[in-house]
């Protein structure tokens, strides 16, 4: 679920303009009775991937967005949040890249427009102790110097759309089947040498495609001849989507009951590509953070995906950066950073994650 919040769109009557509207439709998809109307091989209720956006680094707002820090996440938390958790759902992250030109419903596929990415995750390890692994682009829009940097940071990512060509994005020749792959980091739209995996998800129902018999048929088969695949579909929280999904597990179950050598489950992304992988799924990870004087040590409890831990401060005058200059590896999955004027200081972020998407993050407040 692209997670965004009311869409005041007035070309548009299907989308949902306010929280009262978003809240009736999300109800429907929390609802029990709704998850279990059909259950997987093992007798599970559907999942959902929550890929929370982030309206932030706009400067016109023509559709009537929740704009702000953490606006959209806080809201489920605060309705759903004992469900998101009941049900095994995951909290991802989505993300649209503001334009030079600020308009709050452009998309830029030009990387220099702007640096907000830094400041959407140093504020949700600061203010939420929150680091997401789990990816999806806006409008899944990806160009080469994202790529790269959802590489560095992220072991999951769902934005493969292979083979639509709509707008500023062309996956035409992108790997259009069920399998997940580690993309070459700039020309990701192949198999390469990056280190995180990338899925193809495509769209639930939408004027550009509709997954229909054929899609989930291909996915049995590719399930049937390689071990294993997955089917990923997507759609957005400002419509009132519960039947498109009723209609789509109906199709579902019944390509499913062709393939009755195949066993098929409900996952959330991350458990998807883990799955498929073979990786340990409920392997632990933690950090230890220690302050003494000037110096801020930092140790994991295993490798880390990233290069180095995610080091967000906190000024008093309420500006956050990103710090990596001066970060450096002095020993195995152990850093250590030399903050200076730690007067002008009032809280300090620290966070990672392991390669099957286990974070850990550490918040310390400076006297």
């Amino acid at each position: 679920m692209d997670t965004e919040g009311p869409c005041d769109d007035p070309e548009n009557d299907e989308l949902l303009k306010n929280w009262g509207t978003v809240d009736n439709a999300m109800d429907k998809i929390f609802d029990s009775n709704f998850r279990s109307l059909y259950k997987d091989s093992l007798g599970n209720d559907f999942k959902v991937g929550w890929f929370f956006l982030t309206w932030t680094g706009f400067k016109t707002n023509p559709r009537g967005r929740d704009f702000g820090y953490h606006k959209v996440r806080d809201h489920y938390h605060e309705r759903w949040g004992d469900l998101i958790n009941k049900y095994g759902d995951e909290e991802c992250w989505h993300y649209h890249h503001p334009p030079r030109s600020g308009i709050g419903n452009e998309w830029s596929a030009e990387w220099e427009s702007s640096e907000e990415y830094k400041y959407i995750i140093s504020r949700q390890i600061l203010e939420r102790g929150w680091f997401p692994t789990c990816f999806r682009a806006g409008g899944t829009i990806m160009g080469p110097e994202l790529s790269q940097w959802i590489d560095e940071w992220f072991p999951f990512d769902y934005s493969n759309r292979a083979p639509l060509k709509f707008n500023l994005m062309d996956w035409s020749d992108g790997l259009a089947d069920w399998q997940p792959y580690r993309p070459d980091p700039t020309q990701f739209k192949r198999k390469g040498t990056g280190k995180r995996y990338m899925a193809r998800c495509m769209d639930l129902k939408t004027g550009s495609y509709t997954t229909g018999e054929q899609d989930i048929a291909q996915a049995f088969k590719e399930a049937s001849l390689r071990g294993s695949s997955i089917l990923s579909v997507f759609d957005h929280d400002y419509r009132d989507i519960k039947n498109r999904i009723k209609e789509f597990l109906q199709k579902f179950n019944k390509i499913a009951d062709g393939f009755p050598e195949v066993t098929w489950e409900y996952a959330s992304p991350s458990e998807a590509i883990i799955s498929t992988l073979g990786s340990n799924i409920k392997e632990q990870f933690h950090l230890k953070v220690v302050l003494k004087r000037n110096i801020l040590r930092i140790k994991s409890s295993s490798e880390i995906y990233q290069k180095h831990p995610w080091v967000a401060i906190e000024y008093i005058d309420g500006l956050v950066k990103q710090i990596q200059s001066g970060l450096k590896k002095v020993s195995e999955n152990t850093w250590e950073i030399k903050l200076s004027n730690q007067s002008n200081l009032r809280t300090i972020g620290i966070a990672a994650s392991n390669k099957v998407g286990r974070f850990d993050v550490k918040n310390i407040k400076i006297n």
